[in-house]
């Protein structure tokens, strides 16, 4: 099990040697991470959130496109507002879960095939508006959208019992680390493609690509131990110990 004294000691040496790694490197996930499969209060704050943000621009946007094509019925208004909701989150899901490849082993693991569950919502919903008109099946296939497309990223729940706050700062930390040297070296390849072959500087670049290449998969192995020191990694293990 890995111990909080050697996460913090990496986090310190990884400070001292690319700050940079710490400063304006957003991840889109896990803001909330909860013990167990179901945290109490804590498992309402993204619903809460989804609800407030866009439960209110779906019926804002329904009552635009009413207002703006009179020709539209109330429920193809409100059926598209929700459909353009769920749009946008097919277009967000990607590039979260673009994050998560490369800062979260398992995390992308559970999550990778959002996108796919997404577009058969997507779909159903289309159907819906244009056949089946039926408000309680638009009703819970939005539910299901903010599921996959907002509290599912938000959250992150399956941590152990005995995991506190300060481990949940470095487990986000160290990930911030991992999609932080990705980047880096994505910055360096774009950066090779300017440079002239032999060049001193085209050699420079390998060299820092190289280094930052092992930073990654440094950062990334040392995610996946926290994880399986602080969480659940999926499911099955979950109801493994739960059992015992």
């Amino acid at each position: 099990m890995m111990k909080d004294k050697q996460a913090v000691q990496f986090l310190e040496q990884l400070k001292l040697l690319y700050p940079a790694a710490f400063k304006r490197n957003y991840l889109f996930y896990s803001m909330i991470k909860t013990k167990g499969l179901l945290d109490e209060l804590k498992e309402f704050i993204p619903w809460l959130l989804a609800a407030m943000i866009f439960i209110s621009i779906s019926m804002s946007l329904g009552a635009y496109l009413q207002n703006t094509w009179p020709q539209l019925s109330e429920f193809r208004a409100k059926g598209l507002a929700v459909l353009a909701v769920m749009l946008f989150f097919m277009l967000i899901t990607p590039l979260v879960i673009k994050q998560m490849k490369h800062s979260s082993v398992s995390l992308y693991k559970q999550l990778c095939h959002t996108p796919i569950k997404l577009a058969v919502i997507i779909l159903l919903q289309a159907i819906n508006i244009a056949y089946v008109e039926s408000s309680f099946l638009q009703s819970l296939l939005f539910f299901f959208a903010m599921s996959f497309g907002f509290v599912r990223f938000y959250k992150e729940n399956l941590f152990r019992d005995h995991s506190d706050s300060h481990q949940y700062y470095y487990l986000q930390e160290t990930r911030r680390v991992c999609f932080w040297s990705y980047k880096q070296v994505l910055k360096i390849k774009c950066r090779r493609l300017l440079c002239k072959r032999n060049s001193k500087k085209l050699n420079e670049l390998k060299q820092q690509q190289q280094q930052f290449q092992i930073l990654h998969e440094k950062a990334l192995g040392f995610e996946h131990q926290l994880c399986k020191s602080f969480k659940h990694l999926d499911l099955n293990t979950y109801l493994e110990n739960m059992m015992k």
